[in-house]
């Protein structure tokens, strides 16, 4: 029998992986310098309130458009859609392992990100049984508090549950709170992990190359 009761996981980087294909087929339509949209998108304020639900995902990305049009025109706006289309590449053996780990123990996944989640996980077919998005916690990683109302969602104590992040400094916040918290490298070693903590996985689910990692 598994020694933990539950698992909950990271999803950029472990099921996700960001190239930003999409906001560099804009930028490039719209004329932009490289890294225009990540500078008003991900590195202003404004996406923080996205990420703790402040703001909708809808919401933050017209503001987006609206600072990107007035610096550069109105003409940008027209350009915007590769971005928003974008929504990462899934990691389709760190999919097929969640399968399995879900016929064992309930998943939950915790992202910081915007409500646009629930529709992403559909969008690529992952199915978690718990999905919690900072947005709809009104808190993100590596603050405790996003960790304990996870798991107090789940109905699983802390210390019953395991924690996987490609993020050092949420790996050492979810230790914090009880959790067993374990650094994601791929999903070979990920799969090691669970077997060491009574998951009983098949060997052959080891084995695949994972995406590479692209973080946002």
């Amino acid at each position: 029998m598994p020694s933990i009761d539950g698992l909950l996981l990271d999803m950029n980087g472990l099921f996700r992986h960001w190239h930003n294909t999409g906001a560099q087929t804009s930028e490039q339509r719209a004329g932009l310098p490289t890294g225009t949209i990540a500078r008003y998108a991900y590195d202003h304020p404004s996406y923080r309130l996205a990420r703790v639900g402040v703001l909708t995902d809808q919401q933050w990305a017209d503001d987006v458009a609206e600072r990107l049009a007035k610096d550069y025109g109105p003409a940008v706006g027209n350009h915007l859609g590769p971005w928003r289309a974008d929504r990462g590449e899934p990691d389709r053996t760190m999919i097929g392992l969640l399968r399995q780990i879900r016929g064992y123990l309930p998943v939950g996944v915790l992202s910081n990100c915007t409500d646009a989640l629930s529709a992403d996980l559909q969008h690529h077919g992952i199915e978690f049984d718990f999905i919690f998005p900072s947005a709809g916690l009104g808190v993100d990683k590596p603050s405790p508090l996003a960790f304990r109302t996870a798991a107090c969602r789940m109905g699983i104590p802390t210390t019953a549950l395991a924690y996987f992040d490609d993020e050092p400094t949420f790996v050492l916040a979810a230790g914090t709170v009880g959790m067993q918290a374990l650094p994601f490298k791929d999903a070979a070693d990920f799969a090691a992990h669970l077997r060491r903590l009574g998951v009983p996985l098949p060997p052959a689910t080891e084995s695949g190359p994972t995406s590479p990692l692209a973080g946002r």
